[in-house]
């Protein structure tokens, strides 16, 4: 097995878990999975570095930011009672 194909097994097994609790505790909104799922690919290549050194991922980086980013506005803004 590669480094890569064990890069991506690890990084499939984490979202696997994710999703699995997020079943337990009942969530049913799609955002909160997509947002999940974007918090752990930051994490998992910031920790595991050499999936960043093969791959360029500026761009991919920069739509899942603004995904994300407009998730957590539209959430805040539920809270607050604006929309």
């Amino acid at each position: 097995m590669t480094h890569i194909d064990r890069d991506i097994l690890i990084y499939a097994l984490l979202l696997i878990i994710a999703v699995i609790a997020l079943v337990l505790v009942g969530e049913s909104r799609p955002d909160v999975y997509l947002s999940i799922t974007i918090l752990i690919y930051f994490i998992y290549t910031s920790i595991n570095y050499s999936i960043r050194s093969r791959a360029k991922l500026k761009i991919l980086d920069t739509i899942l930011l603004l995904i994300f980013l407009t998730i957590v506005t539209y959430r805040v803004l539920e809270v607050l009672k604006v929309i």
